[in-house]
């Protein structure tokens, strides 16, 4: 290696590392700051100075905050949950190469590329109870008009709903490559012990999925629980709290009460919740072992 050659490498990263430092790590790091503090742009009269853990304590009786916390894991839950389950029967729907198909997995992936933000706007005209085309659709078949979001007992069902539809594409694509990697010889010795279709889904492909699965589920996980856009669109947040996700109460605290400080200490109780989930998803999924095997097979 010719004299300084080993440096290279560093420079070529260096603006990269510098851009990231100064728009994701600094502004971390200040936030973490600000939730020791009382700071309250809007009340420049009372004093703003440093509270220690004055902030994190009241965030741990906060009860509307740990409803909101409790909401997001419910629907978290949900929404991850179901949206794996379509993207499996979808992805082993479409292994099939059937006529047809190929147009059909384009039309699937639509929903995935539009904006959240047109989501939102999109499903809260459809949602409408009285102009909406859902109710409009189900008066066709006999079937009464809906609330939607617009009932204290639909409302988490219809955010589900919105949820699902826009991402289940995301988690097809993924466990669809998945599936189409998969080696051909395992299946072929399954046919000639003569395991029906069903067997060969649970006892074969599905334990080679589970890697594919595993990561599918692990960024649905981070970015379910993170949902803003489209629950604040449609609902903002109500009708009674209902669907008042982490995400939209944490807005509400910082963008309508201004109360920084205490916002700055709740995102980083919510960055750590979730940290918490993931890692107990990774241990309980056993995916570190399974790369570790992979990597050592290698």
């Amino acid at each position: 290696m010719r004299a300084g050659e080993k440096y290279v490498p560093w420079v070529l990263l260096a603006p990269t590392m510098l851009i990231m430092t100064i728009v994701g790590i600094f502004p971390l790091l200040h936030s973490l700051y600000i939730s020791f503090t009382s700071l309250r742009p809007t009340e420049v009269d009372k004093p703003q100075g440093w509270v220690g853990l004055d902030n994190y304590i009241q965030a741990f009786g906060d009860a509307q905050f740990g409803h909101s916390l409790l909401l997001t894991g419910i629907f978290t839950i949900l929404s991850v949950a179901i949206a794996l389950t379509f993207a499996v029967l979808l992805a082993v729907l479409f292994n099939l190469r059937l006529p047809g198909f190929l147009a059909m997995r384009t039309i699937v992936l639509v929903p995935m590329l539009i904006t959240p933000i047109a989501v939102g706007i999109t499903w809260r005209i459809m949602m409408m109870p009285d102009l909406g085309v859902l109710n409009f659709l189900l008066s066709l078949v006999g079937i009464d008009a809906q609330p939607w979001a617009n009932s204290k007992t639909s409302a988490l069902a219809a955010m589900l709903l919105v949820d699902v539809w826009q991402w289940t594409p995301f988690m097809f694509i993924v466990i669809f490559a998945g599936l189409r990697a998969l080696p051909r010889s395992p299946f072929e010795a399954a046919a000639i012990d003569g395991a029906g279709p069903l067997r060969t889904f649970f006892w074969v492909t599905l334990p080679m999925l589970k890697p594919v699965i595993v990561v599918a589920s692990l960024l649905r996980i981070i970015d379910a629980m993170r949902t803003y856009d489209t629950v604040y669109i449609i609902t903002r947040g109500g009708p009674d709290f209902s669907t008042d996700l982490v995400s939209v109460y944490l807005q509400r605290v910082n963008f309508k009460f201004f109360d920084l400080g205490y916002g700055a200490a709740l995102s980083w109780l919510t960055l750590v919740a979730i940290l918490a989930i993931v890692l107990i998803f990774v241990k309980l999924t056993g995916f570190m072992k399974t790369i570790a095997d992979k990597g050592a097979r290698r």
